[in-house]
């Protein structure tokens, strides 16, 4: 069935399903009547940001509560209070506050679901998302349901209700992009931004056939510092030289790096490969005076799913990742409070440049082999001796 197809029935089903709660609650009388708010109306006319202290985004049986922490600053309670995406935070609770009626609709309990409005049920489809907002007494403040998309695309707006007003449903411009009760959705995104990287040392702690290695920032040909400078391997033999080109991943390493979750120590325990010969240590210096020393360790392969095509590769595991910050700055150090006691999940890229070896960042030099240097044949006119 095509999908335009497929998008015409639907609309004919919930239009069929309005018209039956019209019907239902009072023939051809005005629809508008029927509902406490009218077109215009703010959904919450009082809605204090300011007073808020938890909002809780809940789904099934998926639950995200963010809290303010301070004034400035708000937490993800499953994440153990890792900072929050506040731009995200912020768009939702003013949306809210700004949430006016387009058009209003009578609804009984019985037809939440045909809305996506359902607080319960089967299916997911009927279920909308639920956004409760609490004062610092866990008062309830304001608890809004988010449903379907009111019209044929997802940029069309949105139904929406509210558990203090039973007189129906509400379809409002707004649609609420990105908002969902999962957690790792809600995290702040800010990461490491390691610059202006001075020296580079990886080392094995638990497995001693691993060969550790030492990148330093080669500088000017007169000796003065060169941030940009190329990476140059330490400690090379004499029959060593350098791949140049072997480095240049390394060159700006971290520097705009992402992580996909916040984990516990139990959840890092539970998920790591258990073969500790695979976890690797780097200690990054800047010329800024930072030390960074990274700890990671990847996690257990996922099996493959059995609809995967077998001649493609395996999936690449994620990586576990702890960071610790060092510095005599105390300001510069401050900043990076948010790291510390943290078990980050990032992808394999995203530490794939650490995991080189020794001997890919040199070759032996090749000794020069011993050419014969080419026979000049003389010409027939310089064999042919000269006439008198």
């Amino acid at each position: 069935m095509k999908s335009r197809t497929v998008i015409a029935l639907w609309i004919a089903a919930l239009t069929l399903g309005v018209i039956a709660c019209i019907v239902q609650f009072g023939g051809n009388e005005d629809i508008v009547a029927k509902t406490n708010l009218v077109p215009g109306d703010k959904i919450l006319p009082k809605f204090p940001i300011r007073e808020i202290t938890k909002v809780t985004i809940k789904k099934e049986d998926q639950s995200t509560v963010l809290v303010r922490i301070d004034k400035d600053t708000w937490g993800v309670a499953e994440r153990a209070n890792y900072p929050v995406d506040y731009r995200k935070l912020r768009n939702l609770l003013g949306a809210l506050s700004e949430l006016e009626v387009a058009q209003g609709y009578p609804a009984g309990p019985e037809h939440m679901g045909n809305f996506g409005l359902a607080t319960s049920g089967d299916q997911d489809s009927e279920q909308g998302i639920q956004v409760l907002a609490e004062k610092s007494d866990d008062s309830n403040i304001a608890h809004i349901i988010l449903g379907k998309f009111s019209g044929t695309n997802q940029s069309a707006g949105r139904f929406v209700r509210t558990t203090s007003d039973d007189s129906g449903v509400y379809a409002v411009s707004e649609t609420f992009p990105g908002i969902t009760a999962d957690p790792q959705t809600w995290l702040g995104r800010n990461f490491l931004k390691i610059e202006k990287i001075k020296t580079i040392a990886v080392s094995a702690p638990s497995d001693p056939n691993f060969k550790s290695w030492k990148l330093i920032r080669h500088p000017n040909t007169d000796g003065t510092v060169n941030e940009n400078g190329q990476l140059k391997l330490e400690g090379m033999e004499e029959e060593e030289i350098m791949q140049i080109t072997s480095t240049n991943p390394l060159r700006n390493l971290l520097s705009a790096a992402s992580f996909i979750d916040v984990v516990t120590e139990n959840q890092a325990n539970d998920t790591a490969n258990p073969d500790i010969k695979l976890k690797r240590q780097a200690v990054i210096t800047t010329f800024d005076n930072l030390t960074y020393t990274l700890t990671f360790w990847p996690q257990m392969s996922k099996p493959m799913s059995t609809k995967n095509d077998p001649r493609l590769p395996a999936l690449q595991p994620n990586y576990l990742l702890s960071v610790v910050v060092s510095s005599d700055d105390q300001t510069k150090l401050n900043m990076y409070k948010v790291h510390v006691g943290r078990i980050y999940q990032i992808s394999q890229n995203t530490v794939s440049p650490l995991q080189k070896k020794r001997s890919d960042f040199v070759k032996s030099k090749t000794k020069p082999t011993a050419v014969t240097p080419p026979v000049r044949v003389p010409s027939r006119d310089a064999l042919t001796p000269a006439r008198p």
